[in-house]
């Protein structure tokens, strides 16, 4: 007597509208994994590369320190020259060369060897965070492109409530203004996908950029679906011992010991040595040695006796030695607290799945009923648009909780990783 409709969303022709939006978000053809564009990023970043060169310069700074102080050459030329027993003096060649105390090139060398090595630290931070930036371009791009293809699908479901509609009105069972209120959700959905496409043009250029290659590449992601379905957890008790931002700060407090110890060498004294070269001038002085130029070996020591600067110096080490106790510890705080935070974020996600899962299968079985009685005109279509739009909205709801629980388990690897990888 009546005639029943299904809607069915695996249609060829929806099949055939997915296509067209993949073929519309510009693909390439070979599909890159997160680990791959993570390599790319590793390789091509152009911050990642600055932080490196900072490393590269700081560790110039070794050769430096140990070097030796430049030798002073000094000439002197008299106007007058000095009288001497075996003939005058015109002119004076001096060469110093000063030596520090015991031990205080070693310790300018480590205070730069561990200055370099907290630069490398801050180089291994910030490529843990370049993968992590990547990651979450990643997911936010394939959350993007998976409800491109759930608006896809519900396009194709308003085209069939259309026909469903068109046919009731036919035979006088729905009044024409049903049909114009599906029409206008169509058209709402084709602004939607419209919109879409825009935002993965964009997402694929900020991916691009941190991969340092031309803005509108484009970004291949195989079933995104597959990839937010990926429920790997993250299990953390505690932050790495080794995380590069406390290695780094391990490494100026080693730094500081050393400047402590190089306080110390500062007030000890200093030793020069040094070559005197006297110009003798030959007039016919009745001497064995007239006109013999004079050589002079010289030794001179420094005298630290402005004790209140040193003091000074040692008691600045001391009090950035504090400083940067206080800065290690501050920072395993903020470690624990930013893992703990993620992990009480996680929970809540999972719980927002649950109820998502739930709400779903309770509007899949209503749906299934209201097409029935859509299609035997015991339903008015607003009804059933509203029942529609609520379930993609749980669908798209679902997607981004996905996304943010990966970008959430990126942020712990981030957060528990050491200085070695």
């Amino acid at each position: 007597m009546f005639k029943t409709y299904y809607i069915k969303p695996t249609s060829i022709s929806t099949q055939l509208m997915l296509v067209v939006v993949l073929l519309c978000f510009g693909f390439n053809l070979k599909a890159q994994s997160l680990s791959e564009l993570k390599t790319i990023a590793a390789e091509n970043n152009l911050q990642l590369k600055a932080q490196f060169k900072a490393f590269e310069a700081q560790l110039e700074g070794v050769t430096q320190a140990k070097s030796w102080q430049d030798p002073n050459l000094s000439f002197g030329y008299f106007i007058s020259p000095i009288e001497t027993r075996v003939g005058p003096q015109i002119a004076k060649f001096s060469l110093t060369q000063m030596l520090p105390w015991f031990g205080t090139f070693k310790a300018k060398g480590d205070i730069a060897a561990y200055k370099a090595e907290a630069e490398f630290e801050k180089f291994q931070d910030q490529k843990l965070k370049l993968y992590l930036n990547v990651a979450e371009k990643y997911y936010d791009l394939s959350a993007l492109r998976y409800i491109a293809e759930l608006e896809a699908k519900q396009l194709q479901i308003l085209k069939d409530l259309k026909s469903i509609v068109k046919s009731n009105y036919e035979n006088n069972k729905a009044n024409l203004v049903d049909i114009l209120r599906v029409e206008l959700q169509i058209d709402k959905q084709l602004s939607v996908i419209q919109v879409l496409k825009d935002q993965d043009q964009a997402l694929a250029t900020q991916l691009n950029q941190l991969m340092n290659r031309q803005l509108k590449t484009p970004v291949l992601i195989s079933n995104p679906k597959q990839i937010l379905d990926q429920k790997e957890v993250m299990q953390t008790d505690s932050v790495s011992k080794n995380h590069p931002r406390l290695e780094a700060i391990r490494h100026l407090k080693e730094s500081n010991k050393a400047e402590s110890v190089l306080a110390k060498k500062q007030a000890m004294p200093q030793f020069g040595l040094g070559l005197d070269y006297a110009i003798i001038q030959d007039r016919n002085v009745m001497n064995a040695g007239a006109g013999q130029d004079a050589i002079m070996p010289m030794l001179s020591v420094s005298l630290p006796i402005f004790g209140k600067k040193n003091k000074s110096r040692k008691r600045e080490a001391s009090l950035q030695g504090e400083s940067i106790q206080f800065q290690l510890e501050n920072e395993k705080t903020r470690l624990e607290t930013e893992i703990q935070v993620a992990q009480y974020k996680q929970d809540e996600l999972y719980s927002l799945l649950d109820l998502y899962e739930k709400q779903l299968l309770n509007l899949q079985d209503i749906l299934q009923l209201s097409e029935v009685a859509l299609a035997n005109a015991s339903m008015e279509i607003e009804e059933v648009l509203r029942l529609e739009e609520e379930r993609l909205l749980y669908e798209k709801q679902q997607a981004k909780t996905l996304a943010n629980l990966q970008k959430l388990n990126e942020t712990l690897i981030y957060l528990t990783s050491n200085s070695e990888l």
